[in-house]
């Protein structure tokens, strides 16, 4: 009889967790669920109706569609919900943690240990194995496409380098980069192969980057497959192998944000008592040249290093004192570069305008839908910073180059602020509109503006990427000359013309927002299954992340660098089981 009611009460204390587990579970999962269904329905408001608040003015109106968007969120959050805790439970339960050896269970850095543990010539040949994998994917793309994709910024930061006028408006560091090589080219007699040389040298330090990321999880025993999925996103994935070719600084940035990341990780997570000195060497190199490399990476870095302070010290008081004095040390070595590089050039800093994209594309906004109800006195006001000779035909509601380079802001920049507000208060779902059209492609996975905010075809080289053969003064162009025309034509269809658009599963792949949304989905994973530890990496992503909420416009290019790291810590969560408590290996 004893026994019997041993059983029950275990059976039913066993339920109860079962129970409390899953309930657990499925609040995490609406976590990730709810904001995504959100923004769908945000979307396609703004797409259909041009307004996330319905097309009513009164009370009513506004009461009544605020419910259907509650609604419309609850009903398409279930779904994703149900995704989400599919994807949380798999890493959590466990079913690639152990690796069964002599009986007993082991952690799979440990067995990585003992795999590569021989000596770290294994994983140095991995690195060298995917790194030559990768570089020979893009050779033929290289060819397609010689010397280069010379696009995006590549005309104005030459000019300074022609002109040895520099500004701070692009990073100095990258703007000395591509000089270097472009000079390189006035020295061979040929500026296309300064650029040819740019191209191979880029090449070889992204596929070193990715390569190394990918032994890295090969030293952690994540799963073949795995690794191989990444090493063929990596080889062949377009974004990939022709931004490897192009000029913009985003593509060396991103590496560098990869690198960063997983040495955070390596630091943070590993298991192997503290980083020797050649570990802590390379995250602050890295982490000095991935500041020097973009201007918003400052303010993420700012951000996340006391996030990652507070949340180290949950570990070991050690390791706190140890990354207070690097990033100390982070900083003032980005200091002295910043500073030694802008007096050697004599660069001077670049317009505020950046910083007020969105605030003037609100501005702008509000004149050209409600200009008709502005008072007398907010027009003369406006006028002042948009005039309205210009101002109805410029703005573009995806991109606010248009209205940032020709608002006026120097003469009264306090004024232009108390406008900004004020108009604001009048006018609030105005503002709110021009912030989410702005930067719609960030969180809506269906959004298309991205892919065509410059123009989209191959005969003007616009559309998911730019590959538009920029123009320099006479006797220092560029000049294309494709080895491979046919698969140039392929790849054009792809980036220019956006056919990838037109297939259903495969077009989630190219959007921006799929990659935020990942990289939300690790952070609430890694948070139900209690891996702290593993969330302090990839704080520095998610807010340099945010930070392109306040860009002029939404680019693939922007948001690369969360496109080539998500994949590589997103797989972290498959070999390491949640942290132990009062653990302290440091």
């Amino acid at each position: 009889m004893k026994k019997t009611k041993n059983k029950e009460y275990i059976g039913k204390t066993s339920i109860n967790i079962y129970l409390a587990e899953n309930k657990r579970l499925l609040g995490f999962a609406f976590l990730w669920g709810v904001p995504v269904a959100a923004s769908f329905v945000l979307g396609w408001r703004l797409v259909g109706e041009g307004t996330v608040f319905g097309t009513g003015t009164s009370v009513g109106a506004y009461v009544g569609s605020l419910l259907l968007f509650l609604l419309e969120t609850a009903v398409l959050s279930v779904p994703a919900a149900v995704f989400a805790a599919l994807v949380m439970r798999r890493p959590v339960c466990g079913s690639f943690l152990p690796t069964q050896r002599a009986g007993r269970a082991t952690s799979t850095l440990d067995a990585g240990k003992r795999e590569g543990g021989k000596s770290e010539m294994p994983q140095r040949r991995m690195w060298l194995l995917y790194s030559l994998l990768i570089f020979l994917c893009w050779l033929p793309v290289f060819l397609a496409y010689y010397p280069s994709v010379f696009a995006y910024d590549a005309e104005g930061q030459l000019y300074q380098v022609i002109a040895r006028d520099y500004s701070t408006h692009h990073p100095l560091l990258h703007t000395l980069f591509l000089g270097a090589f472009f000079r390189l080219g006035g020295l061979l007699g040929s500026y296309s192969a300064g650029m040819a040389v740019h191209s191979v040298v880029q090449m070889a330090l992204m596929a070193a980057a990715f390569g190394w990321a990918l032994s890295d999880l090969y030293r952690k025993q994540v799963p073949r497959w795995v690794r191989i999925l990444l090493l063929l996103f990596y080889g062949l994935f377009p974004a990939n192998s022709v931004l490897a070719l192009s000029t913009t600084k985003d593509v060396l940035f991103s590496a560098l944000v990869l690198l960063y990341t997983v040495c955070t990780c390596r630091m943070i997570c590993g298991r192997d008592g503290k980083p020797d000195g050649k570990e802590q060497a390379a995250y602050i190199a890295l982490a000095v040249l991935m500041l020097l490399f973009r201007n918003n990476a400052v303010y993420a870095f700012v951000v996340s290093a006391p996030v990652l302070y507070i949340g180290i010290g949950r570990r070991s008081r050690a390791a706190q004192k140890r990354y207070l004095r690097m990033t100390l040390l982070i900083i003032a070595l980005f200091a002295m570069g910043s500073f030694s590089l802008k007096a050697f050039t004599h660069a001077h800093s670049g317009s505020p305008r950046e910083m007020l994209s969105v605030p003037l594309q609100q501005m702008a906004r509000t004149r050209v839908e409600a200009e008709s109800t502005l008072e007398p006195q907010m027009r003369a006001e406006l006028e002042n910073y948009i005039p309205a000779e210009w101002v109805f035909a410029a703005y573009n509601p995806h991109l606010a180059d248009p209205v940032k380079n020709r608002a006026v802001i120097h003469d009264n920049p306090k004024g232009l602020i108390v406008t900004w507000i004020r108009l604001g208060l009048q006018h609030p779902a105005i503002y709110i509109d021009a912030f989410l059209d702005n930067s719609m492609g960030l969180w809506f996975l269906q959004d298309t503006s991205h892919a065509q905010v410059y123009g989209i075809g191959t005969e003007s080289g616009f559309g998911y990427l730019s590959t538009d053969n920029r123009t320099m003064p006479a006797g220092c162009e560029i000049v294309e000359h494709s080895f491979l025309p046919g698969l140039r034509a392929f790849m054009e269809k792809i980036v220019s013309d956006n056919a990838y658009s037109g297939l259903p599963v495969v077009r989630i792949f190219f959007a921006p927002a799929f990659y935020w949304w990942l990289l939300w989905l690790y952070l609430v994973t890694a948070w139900y299954g209690k891996r702290y530890r593993q969330i302090l990496p990839a704080v520095f992503p998610a807010v340099y992340c945010l930070t392109l909420l306040l860009s002029p416009t939404v680019l693939v290019r922007y948001i690369y660098p969360i496109m080539v790291t998500i994949p590589v810590i997103l797989p972290c969560l498959m070999t390491e089981g949640k942290d132990a408590v009062g653990e302290n290996t440091q």
